[in-house]
């Protein structure tokens, strides 16, 4: 047997020691590497364009998500557990610190965003709902407490005037309806004058409450209400109402978004330029250096190693490896 043919058998060992050794010295170098030298900005942009160029070509992407928010609708439709069950709980505490941190937005931006006709609409229907109720139940008052201003204005008639009074007390009382009617007439004309500068001014009083420091912290514990109410939702209930919204109609956007994006001109070019930017900032910072930083190195040298180790493994067992080798060691 050569010694081509021996080393090839060592190497696919089921424990050999030297693959996982090879897997080894390529992460300690990688870690001691420049992380702007692992691979130029141009190769980045390029790979990242042919990515998203394979991605977002053809139905493949979107088969793809249309089959799993399937899967994922039919787990979900039956399922009572509430959405705290499926948060992390180490996520818990810094959400709400994020959400309750004082936080006052800018008035100008604010009612820009919210002086839109949805929102006027909507104080219309709430503020005139509100005036018509009252004057309805101002009328209903005057029906059942006081008889009507027409039925008050025949008996009043009746009264001062005896039986003379009978022609002139159903004239009152038609007056009186007719006014009634009028003063009728006359509010829903004034409640649509009124509602046209009130709903705009409303809008800017709720911009003041929204935008007012103090009360930064009020909505900060609205924003973490809000929270635990989604928290305590069941699942089942937070699937219908995502269901509305039309995923997949979300995910035709998005992937028609990509799809334009990478087919603009020169997109390659500016996203090296945006890569190049950052690794600048990076300077000969290693990869190494910043796995220290973060306190990742030891479980990243492990993890990377095993999993480059396995690789090399499988492709040393493969006919291709053992042609490339053979032919390496061929005199």
């Amino acid at each position: 047997m050569s010694d081509a043919t021996t080393t090839l058998a060592r190497l696919r060992a089921p424990d050999s020691p030297h693959l996982a050794a090879l897997a080894r010295l390529t992460v300690e170098d990688a870690l001691t590497t420049p992380i702007a030298e692992v691979a130029t900005p141009r190769w980045m942009a390029s790979q990242l364009a042919t990515f998203i160029e394979a991605a977002t070509h053809g139905p493949a992407l979107r088969d793809f998500i249309e089959r799993r928010l399937a899967d994922v609708e039919g787990e979900l439709s039956a399922e009572r557990r509430s959405l705290s069950t499926w948060v992390p709980s180490e996520v818990d505490g810094p959400v709400r610190d994020l959400l309750k941190r004082p936080w006052t937005p800018d008035p100008e931006l604010t009612l820009r965003m919210i002086d839109q006709v949805a929102f006027h609409d909507l104080l219309r229907e709430v503020i005139g709902s509100s005036l018509r109720s009252f004057s309805d139940r101002a009328r209903d008052f005057d029906k059942r407490a006081l008889g009507g201003l027409g039925k008050q204005a025949k008996r009043l008639g009746k009264g001062l005037f005896g039986g003379a009074g009978r022609n002139f007390s159903g004239t009152a009382a038609g007056l009186m309806g007719a006014v009634s009617e009028e003063f009728e007439g006359m509010f829903e004309r004034r409640l649509e004058e009124f509602l046209n500068g009130a709903t705009h001014e409303a809008l800017k009083v709720a911009t003041q409450h929204l935008c007012d420091p103090a009360h930064a912290d009020m909505y900060g514990r609205l924003r973490v209400s809000i929270l635990d109410v989604m928290l305590e939702t069941p699942l089942s209930e937070i699937a219908s109402e995502a269901e509305k919204l039309g995923p997949m109609e979300t995910v035709d956007v998005v992937i028609a978004a990509l799809r334009s994006i990478v087919s603009s001109e020169n997109f390659v070019e500016r996203t090296e330029q945006r890569i190049a930017a950052v690794l600048d900032r990076t300077g000969d910072g290693t990869l190494g250096a910043w796995l220290d930083e973060v306190e990742l190195r030891d479980v990243w040298v492990a993890s990377t190693t095993e999993l480059l180790s396995q690789r090399l493994h499988s492709v040393a067992r493969t006919e291709a490896f053992e042609a490339w080798w053979t032919e390496l060691h061929a005199p």
